[in-house]
């Protein structure tokens, strides 16, 4: 008898779903096309390099060096000319001034002769110090023009390629320079018989250290990824985003669940069913089994549109991983918990509209403190303890253990309890309230 009441309740919450096609379709439609369109932004800013224009008025030996190291650099791509011509200095500022590029290098006018000279300079005072003709000539600088728009971790990240590109030719300057005087300084300290051998001598820092102009490093740098069992899953934007804005739409069901309950309350439709042999459990039931349904259905249209899609326009296809199982596991968790925060939601709210303002606010809340928006990590220490709070963290924690960790049964299971107890507890707290109010909340 209750099986046949519970699925008359479910019955019953399908027929008023379907009534509202166009809302069923935005609920559907709208969270893929959000997972597509963050998928493809984030893709962009993490991963593609960034544009420079590159004007070179020197056309010496430094410039030539620091175009060569700069072409090296992934995370720079120079732009020596637009329409066919070279870049002028004005050009380049009328350029970035007008947001058309956001940076832009100018080298300046013989700069490779008053780098040869800064450089000759500091080595003579350095092995000679005792000459009274000691000079401090200025040093010569590079400019670097900036969009106001963009943002410090990009400045940070062209500024520290280009630091690094000038420390680099600066090594290299100075290493020449100090071999070439580096004869004079040995003969003046040496009997006349052997200084007039060696002073004959030439020393050639290409010759004698060729490694420090041939761009092979020392120590190479190798990025690994920690996972479970020493595998090495490479965290794309794709395997991020799908799942994180897959739970934020997940937890709009909320909304449409809340005003649910709130429009049976208003047309009278709950006492008519209280009056009837039903309780409040079985109505919610209903409800969080015919939304759950729904979930389900959405988290495949964004799960799909990840795997067909997104390779559609250039990236790469979505892996759900091979273990089934757990992915359904976390999912149930994720679906439970924006069910049971939907039902008291609708229990608490007095009107719809309350709903319609509270229950996007707070999940972007939610979403902002777990990770979703911004990672954990990036957020001030005063939130990051917060983001513990929010159940779509413990979603998104549980689905990046299984798709970037290649985690077990032990590594989800502490998130997908919390989602459930965090179902259980809102649930309730509207049993609870509704039994307050003679099972009409």
């Amino acid at each position: 008898m209750a099986g046949s009441k519970l699925v008359a309740s479910i019955v019953k919450e399908f027929l008023q779903l379907l009534r509202d096609g166009a809302g069923m379709l935005l609920l559907f439609v709208m969270p893929t096309f959000l997972v597509i369109v963050i998928t493809l932004i984030q893709d962009k800013v993490t991963t593609t390099t960034a544009e420079v224009l590159f004007v070179d008025n020197d056309k010496g030996r430094v410039s030539l060096e620091i175009q060569k190291l700069l072409h090296q650099t992934d995370v720079l791509k120079l732009v020596e000319s637009l329409d066919g011509k070279a870049i002028t200095s004005v050009d380049a500022r009328e350029e970035v001034s007008s947001g058309q590029y956001q940076f832009a290098i100018i080298l300046a006018k013989d700069l490779s002769r008053q780098v040869e000279l800064v450089a000759e300079q500091m080595v003579t005072n350095q092995l000679f110090p005792e000459r009274e003709e000691q000079l401090h000539l200025k040093k010569p600088e590079i400019s670097v023009l900036f969009d106001p728009t963009v943002q410090g971790s990009f400045r940070a990240a062209l500024s520290a390629s280009l630091n690094m590109v000038v420390k680099g030719v600066q090594a290299q300057i100075l290493v020449e320079k100090t071999f070439e005087m580096l004869p004079e300084k040995i003969v003046s300290n040496m009997p006349a018989h052997m200084a007039s051998f060696l002073a004959a001598q030439q020393m050639n820092a290409r010759d004698l250290v060729p490694q420090l102009f041939d761009g092979d490093s020392l120590i190479s740098v190798r990025q690994k990824f920690t996972t479970e069992m020493g595998f090495i899953s490479q965290p794309t934007a794709v395997q991020q985003n799908v799942p994180a804005w897959a739970i934020f739409g997940i937890f709009f069901i909320a909304v449409p669940l809340a005003g649910s309950l709130i429009h049976e309350r208003e047309t009278g439709t709950l006492l008519r069913l209280r009056v009837m042999p039903v309780s409040y459990l079985t109505i919610i039931s209903g409800k969080i089994l015919a939304y759950a349904f729904v979930c389900i259905i959405q988290f495949i249209f964004i799960v799909a549109a990840g795997i067909y899609v997104l390779p559609l326009l250039g990236l790469p296809a979505f892996d759900p991983g091979n273990q089934p199982v757990l992915f359904a596991f976390v999912l149930s968790g994720v679906i439970a918990a924006a069910c049971g925060y939907g039902i008291l939601l609708g229990t608490l709210g007095r009107t719809y509209e309350q709903v319609a303002v509270f229950a996007p606010v707070s999940i972007v809340i939610a979403a902002a403190l777990g990770g979703i928006m911004v990672p954990v990590y990036a957020l001030p220490d005063t939130l990051r303890s917060l983001c513990l709070l929010s159940p779509l963290y413990w979603g998104q924690s549980g689905f990046y253990d299984l798709l970037l960790r290649q985690g077990n049964v032990q590594m989800v299971l502490p998130e997908v309890l919390s989602l459930f107890a965090f179902c259980l507890c809102t649930i309730g707290c509207s049993i609870v309230l509704s039994k307050r109010n003679g099972g009409l909340v």
